[in-house]
């Protein structure tokens, strides 16, 4: 089981909490998920996971051709995230990168779920409830805690700052909102609760 559900009833807007991890979870950035984006010579460039996206655009700012081309090539996101590990990266752009890797990741997961309807549902039926990466290893995009740390259910005594999982959240909620989804969004509106985390503990 890569995902485990909170649910807390009378707690505002956001209701519960979903923990996930692992390459197998529809939210995470090694799951097998192909989109495409038009880039600024207005080229149709296929990605097939949300993390090369974001290692590709991260070999971009560094200006390493190779390495971005190599990414490309690539169908294992691990290879992909070892290819940006290999990056030189200066001081300035180690900051530049820290500044704009939320958006460029934003985009990503964007693409990914606007992109795929069957992720998308997953994604959707999230609403109301607030997405965390379980990552024990990961205090930046993660929460630093597993989702069997009794610790994980309780934003307060997390480790990390869960930068994905807010990315996630933003995705969902803008796609939420259009108007080209609303089929799906009924659909799941029209699943009760019980439902929708037995869908997502399934994952």
């Amino acid at each position: 089981m890569h995902v485990r559900v909170y649910y807390h009833a009378n707690q505002g807007s956001k209701k519960g909490l979903v923990l996930f991890y692992r390459a197998g979870c529809v939210f995470s950035n090694f799951f097998p998920a192909e989109f495409q984006v038009i880039d600024e010579k207005n080229h149709a460039l296929e990605f097939n996971t949300s993390e090369q996206y974001f290692m590709y655009n991260k070999a971009l700012l560094v200006g390493d051709n190779l390495i971005a081309s190599e990414i490309m090539k690539e169908t294992s996101p691990k290879k992909m995230k070892l290819w940006g590990r290999r990056l030189k990266m200066s001081k300035e752009q180690l900051k530049e990168w820290s500044t704009v890797s939320r958006d460029v990741m934003y985009r990503a997961c964007r693409e990914k779920f606007a992109q795929n309807q069957n992720l998308r549902l997953y994604l959707f039926r999230t609403h109301e409830m607030t997405l965390a990466e379980a990552s024990p290893t990961d205090k930046i995009w993660g929460i630093g805690l597993s989702k069997d740390d009794r610790r994980a259910k309780n934003p307060e005594t997390w480790k990390g700052a869960n930068w994905l999982g807010q990315v996630l959240d933003r995705v969902r909620d803008e796609l939420w909102e259009r108007n080209e989804f609303s089929a799906d969004r009924k659909k799941v509106e029209a699943e009760d609760l019980e439902t929708r985390v037995q869908f997502l503990e399934k994952l």
